[in-house]
């Protein structure tokens, strides 16, 4: 039994240095990530940081994760809704960057995704996290697809693509714009968009 609370702390530890890593990517950008500066952030020293993350690389592939599994997280924590339609809306609007923790989340999102270019470790969890959203999005169309919610004849694979690409062009505009602008015009595209389907 006494292994277990030395599990937790490990992976409390490796979300707090990955929590700081996100803080330094958004003041900074990715290229002035260094282990260095991401333990001074996080209040640790640098061998403190390198027994938990090896490598810098290591670190921004578990910074990456760590925006998958919180999203991940919160869609499961999504208590039962009640229709098809209003469930579909609000997994939606958890991919959205509506407030501050999942504004931060996007930014580093899309600054991580950019950087895969150059990085090769981050290109793995970069197209793990696409194809994540793209299986949400067929989950989201297949919902739909109950005979009321979407309209006979519907390509499925299509919607799904469409959906897809509503989203990430309303994260990306929401994260264009400053913090304290108004976000119900996103959230009223999209429940257009839903309503849409259904004719």
């Amino acid at each position: 039994m006494e292994p277990m609370p030395r599990l937790i702390d490990h992976e409390q530890r490796r979300e707090e240095l990955a929590e700081a890593a996100w803080r330094v990517i958004m003041r900074h950008g990715v290229g002035h990530v260094s282990v260095r500066m991401v333990a001074a952030e996080a209040g640790v020293s640098a061998g403190s940081l390198r027994h938990v993350f090896r490598t810098q690389s290591e670190l921004l592939v578990f910074a990456m994760q760590l925006v998958i599994n919180r999203v991940r997280a919160r869609i499961t924590a999504i208590p039962p809704q009640p229709t098809i339609r209003q469930a579909v809306e609000t997994v939606a609007r958890e991919l959205l960057p509506l407030d501050d923790e999942r504004r931060a989340e996007m930014e580093v999102n899309m600054a991580l995704f950019s950087a895969a270019t150059a990085e090769e470790s981050l290109r793995g969890p970069r197209a793990e996290a696409h194809e994540a959203l793209r299986e949400t999005c067929r989950w989201m169309i297949a919902q739909l697809d109950n005979g009321i919610d979407l309209a006979p004849g519907r390509d499925v694979q299509l919607e799904a693509l469409r959906l897809h690409a509503v989203i990430d062009g309303l994260a990306g505009h929401l994260v264009y714009e400053p913090p304290t602008a108004d976000t119900s015009w996103a959230t009223s595209v999209l429940s257009t968009h839903l309503d849409s389907l259904k004719t």
